[in-house]
């Protein structure tokens, strides 16, 4: 057993100190609460706007309040939240807990109103605070953790999403069965869907202040701060921000925003009225007429959110590991197809059993939706303006969805004969039109890709999906570093900087001159990995992950790799474990002899040490040839 320690730097961005399992768990587990009150918006809300008076026509311009508060609020806290820190509640806690309890209070109030303008009201307060908690959450994640960790950290993201939308949805289901609580308020509204809301009151309240008091943030260098504090203040000073993000903005953001045209106004579609397709489809009622058929209808649409939010949960843990291998286009087109044939599917099925099935489809879509694009833009954009550019991605989402509730009302009245399922076959129409157009975006450069999950450009190197290589300080460690990642960054793959170190004292063979000596102490291997690091951010690698290890070298680096073959170890002939004379040192020898995947072999042996790794020409700036 070898015992790994993280080297935790905080002076530069790109090297944050990782997270350990638990604590990762314990940083995304608000999100399970935020989500179960997004599940309650996309499934209860608009039945409970049936229930009071409302038509299925007026459903589109009566969730007018979603896409405008997001195109308002997120990018807008977004930008703020990026100027923003407090000693003591740090950059983007105060505005997830604020938007947290906004959202605690109008949950609890929301099924005591029984006048449609008042639960206007209720829904525009509601969604204001999801969308100040979400954006800051996000970024929350991409400030936390380094970038080896951000696939991991969204993909966590993704399953308490799922989770959170599951209970709500279920909670549908199974409390409108409990037969005490099928009586009506007098409002019109059954106790069931009281008990919900309460359920979602406790939710977000506990897992949203818990993740929050257990998570801290990282305290910004002293630039940052400078930087913070200069910066103009003022909501027009954040207004520019955003346009000058919008100005700058990687391409791929402006490929996504196509696709999205597409995908949210299908989907929020799909949401109004999947209730109202369940049931002229499957249980032959109608809002209008209401009745227990119909209050089953709204229960089972609940059993069916649940279902495909279930099925994410499960295929979040493979999407990103395929969008690594064939790129987040092509998985995220593939996904939008299998939703588009499952809603066409859906639109035409009379059993209530089998419309669970389409929910495959549509749930492996929805996981790749919340997780792959922010995954995406998280690695592509400056860590400082996260918060801005996580809000810019969401305005790409509201922006259909505003385009939608103005317009869809009069086409589902004009166009599609006022029936659901007829919206649900051109919801699943749409999501084909965003597959199409996600394969006919072209790749960016290789220059451009996001390197955590690539678009899907070609790669220099496809073969290796992480390159280890050992380093002790020493000028031939440090040249084969360089080299590694140079193959790293032509591979997009990972690279693993490992530095071995002995608890115990050297003998006295082992101080003899010639002979090679292993790093002795926990302090000195960390000098030895922060030099090596601190070369390699000099020479612009793509994302590193440092690992600190008590044990044999040779060993570390056999770990390091694991039982992958896609991986490379990067060693050099001279340098861990080579005496003069040698061609070959122990640790590259023991390292050929036993490793699974492919070695390289850097040829150090004949370098004028004297002359290629002097100190001066160390400090030389990056492209000084004149030394």
């Amino acid at each position: 057993m070898t015992t790994t320690l993280s080297a935790t730097v905080t002076t530069d961005a790109e090297r944050k100190p990782l997270m350990s399992g638990p604590a990762l768990l314990m940083m995304n587990l608000g999100f399970f609460g935020v989500q179960f009150s997004f599940g309650l918006t996309q499934s209860a809300v608009n039945p409970l706007f049936l229930l009071i008076g409302a038509s299925p026509e007026q459903l589109p311009i009566l969730n007018l309040a979603g896409p405008v508060t997001g195109l308002i609020i997120q990018p807008l806290i977004g930008a703020i939240s990026d100027r923003t820190w407090h000693p003591r509640w740090g950059r983007r806690r105060p505005f997830i807990t604020a938007g947290a309890l906004l959202c605690a209070v109008i949950l609890f109030l929301f099924p005591f109103v029984g006048i449609l303008w008042l639960a206007v009201v209720c829904f525009w307060l509601l969604d204001a605070g999801n969308n100040t908690s979400m954006e800051p959450y996000r970024a929350f994640i991409s400030d936390r953790l380094p970038k080896s960790q951000l696939a991991r950290g969204f993909l966590t993201q993704s399953m308490f999403t799922g989770a959170g939308a599951v209970l709500a949805n279920l909670s549908l289901f199974l409390l409108e069965k409990v037969e005490p609580l099928q009586k009506t308020a007098g409002n019109g509204i059954p106790y069931w869907m009281y008990v919900c809301f309460m359920i979602g009151t406790f939710c977000i309240l506990l897992t949203v202040l818990t993740a929050m008091a257990r998570t801290k943030e990282l305290v910004p260098s002293d630039e940052d701060l400078a930087e913070m504090r200069a910066a103009p203040k003022g909501l027009h000073h954040a207004v520019r921000e955003i346009a000058d993000a919008v100005r700058v903005m990687p391409v791929a953001m402006h490929k996504i925003g196509v696709v999205f045209l597409f995908q949210w106004y299908a989907m929020f579609i799909y949401w109004q009225f999947v209730a109202v397709s369940l049931g002229e489809t499957v249980f032959g009622a109608t809002p209008q007429e209401g009745g227990p058929a119909w209050e089953e209808a709204i229960g089972w649409s609940g059993l069916q959110n649940a279902s495909y939010n279930f099925v994410t949960m499960v295929s979040a843990l493979f999407l990103v590991g395929f969008a690594r291998r064939i790129g987040a286009k092509r998985v995220h087109a593939v996904a939008l197809g299998m939703a588009a044939l499952s809603l066409v599917w859906l639109a035409r099925i009379d059993n209530q059993f089998v419309a669970l099935i389409p929910m495959i489809g549509l749930g492996i879509f929805w996981a790749s939706a919340v997780g792959v694009p922010y995954l995406m833009v998280a690695s592509m954009v400056p860590a400082k303006r996260t918060g801005v550019y996580m809000g810019i991605l969401n305005m790409m989402i509201v922006v259909p969805m505003l385009i939608q509730t103005v317009t869809f009302g009069w086409i589902f009245e004009h166009l599609l004969d006022s029936k659901g399922s007829n919206a649900i076959l051109l919801a699943g129409i749409l999501l084909g039109i965003g597959a199409v157009a996600m394969l006919w975006v072209n790749p960016p450069d290789e220059a451009d890709e996001s390197p955590i999950v690539p678009l899907g450009s070609k790669r220099s190197i496809t073969v290796y999906d992480r390159v280890v290589v050992g380093s002790d300080g020493t000028p031939t460690s440090l040249y084969a570093v360089d080299r590694a990642a140079e193959v790293a960054q032509a591979a997009q793959a990972r690279l693993v900087v490992v530095t071995a170190y002995r608890e115990e004292s050297p003998s006295p063979a082992e101080a003899e001159p010639g002979v090679h000596q292993d790093l002795y102490g926990v302090g000195v291997a960390r000098d030895a990995l922060a030099k090596s690091v601190t070369g390699l951010t000099r020479e612009r690698a793509r994302y590193i992950d440092q690992r600190l290890v008590a044990g044999d070298p040779a060993q570390a680096l056999l770990d390091a790799v694991g039982a992958d073959p896609a991986n490379l170890i990067v060693v050099g002939n001279r340098g861990l474990g080579a005496s003069h004379g040698q061609l070959l040192g122990s640790v590259p020898a023991a390292v050929v002899k036993n490793a699974i995947c492919d070695v390289l072999v850097v040829q150090t042996a004949a370098l004028d040490e004297e002359r290629m790794f002097s100190a001066d020409d160390r400090e030389a700036p990056a492209g000084d040839e004149s030394s």
